[in-house]
């Protein structure tokens, strides 16, 4: 059976849920989450799983322009979100300790 792009694109992006699943309850055994920094990390989680499917898509009906848009338009707010809630989440861990 010879795959083609769009196959590879839908496993490795089921890799990549599977190991932000992963990544998500290890960190929520580690520190305690408040409800709007799970909806932050779900949601830039998606946007990066979708920025990912935005370009490679892109790329395989050879619109590089739409890819690179992609990569801009979503990947930059994804990115921005990521940071947000890495901030959210060590400033209540200091709250936590003290």
């Amino acid at each position: 059976m010879i795959f083609n792009g769009i196959e590879v694109m839908f496993f490795l992006l089921g890799i990549f849920t599977a190991i932000g699943a992963f990544i998500m309850i290890y960190y929520s055994r580690k520190y305690i989450f408040k409800w709007y920094t799970w909806v932050l990390r779900i949601f830039a989680g998606f946007m990066v799983l979708f920025t990912i499917a935005w370009s490679w898509s892109s790329i395989l009906e050879e619109e590089p322009q739409a890819s690179a848009m992609g990569l801009l338009i979503f990947g930059i707010p994804a990115l921005i979100l990521i940071f947000i809630t890495r901030k959210m989440i060590l400033k209540s861990e200091d709250k936590q300790i003290s």
